[in-house]
């Protein structure tokens, strides 16, 4: 009992706390609304580089999502691109282009989560940005820390969560989950306990995993590997086959005749069907080194001798 007039004292006592987190943080979350392959769908989103990327629930933006539309403050609205989904960590990657730097919000760490802690949750409740420009910001504590065994209400994640006593309201799937400090430890998502009904967020310490996976996976699809020796080219994947976009005028590429278009099938004896296997194969070679290609240009098949290059 003690021990709760404690935090309820400390909720009540500190306005000035909260006026802090929320200037901190409200001009770091957005709205979004995109239509998903089974209707319209609106939720949070938070922005997490100056450039422009956004970090959201896969529930609000799930692959094969169209029409995604982000509010700014202002506010301002952005058609954006869906960079990557992980629909296991329930994460979901944009990005949009702004006409200036945004303020990133800052991450927190989860694994420092203690029950009893002073926590918030701020986001497009009821469509709060997007209609009065203001996300709506909701106090409470950290009220558990538990699994989640089954998914449930849209929710594609199960696993650990930070659970709070926060108000979770429509359209605040993806928001983040804030400490004391206005740090990001969590975001905001559907599952929940059945024994508890209160709000739960997946920890924010694993989704950065999952947000560097899925920018990996994104840079492979045009970027090589940096290293000492490569074939001066850029490719991307085209339903199982690699398909060269570019070249790097006078590389290794260009020397041997390979044109943006051209296929590559395999290197070496090792057939490829991603850019990441391409990329995994001349990872760590050295300018100098000869790799061999098996080329598919205008339906026909060659071989072809490569030296790499530095450039």
């Amino acid at each position: 009992m003690a021990a709760a007039l404690l935090v309820l004292c400390a909720l009540q006592g500190s306005d000035e706390a909260h006026r802090r987190v929320y200037e901190k943080v409200r001009r770091s979350v957005v709205a979004l609304r995109a239509l998903a392959p089974l209707g319209e769908r609106s939720g949070t989103g938070s922005i997490v580089s100056a450039d422009g990327l956004i970090l959201t629930s896969y529930s609000v933006v799930p692959a094969g999502s169209t029409r995604i539309r982000v509010w700014t403050a202002g506010p301002r609205r952005y058609d954006a691109e869906l960079v990557g989904t992980s629909e296991r960590d329930e994460v979901s990657l944009l990005r949009i282009k702004p006409k200036e730097p945004l303020p990133a919000i800052e991450y927190g760490e989860s694994g420092r989560a203690r029950i009893g802690q002073i926590a918030y949750t701020i986001g497009n409740a009821a469509n709060s940005i997007i209609l009065d420009d203001q996300p709506s910001l909701n106090v409470g504590v950290v009220s558990g820390l538990y699994k989640l065994t089954e998914k449930r209400a849209n929710s594609t994640y199960a696993g650990l969560v930070i659970e709070t006593t926060a108000a979770v309201n429509v359209g605040m799937e993806g928001a983040p989950l804030l400490d004391s400090e206005g740090r990001m430890i969590g975001f905001v998502t559907q599952n929940y306990s059945p024994h508890r009904f209160l709000g739960a967020a997946i920890p924010i310490d694993s989704q950065k995993y999952a947000i560097q996976s899925i920018l990996r996976q994104k840079s492979t699809t045009n970027d090589p590997p940096k290293g000492e020796g490569t074939l001066g080219l850029k490719a991307r994947d085209d339903k199982g086959r690699v398909v060269v976009t570019e070249t790097t005028r006078g590389g290794a590429a260009d020397r041997a005749g390979i044109r943006p278009g051209d296929v590559l099938l395999a290197i070496g004896r090792a057939k490829i069907r991603t850019c990441e296997e391409l990329w995994k194969r001349v990872e760590g070679l050295k300018a100098g080194d000869v790799v061999i290609l098996t080329v598919e240009a205008e339906g026909d098949r060659y071989e072809v001798k490569i030296e790499l290059t530095g450039k």
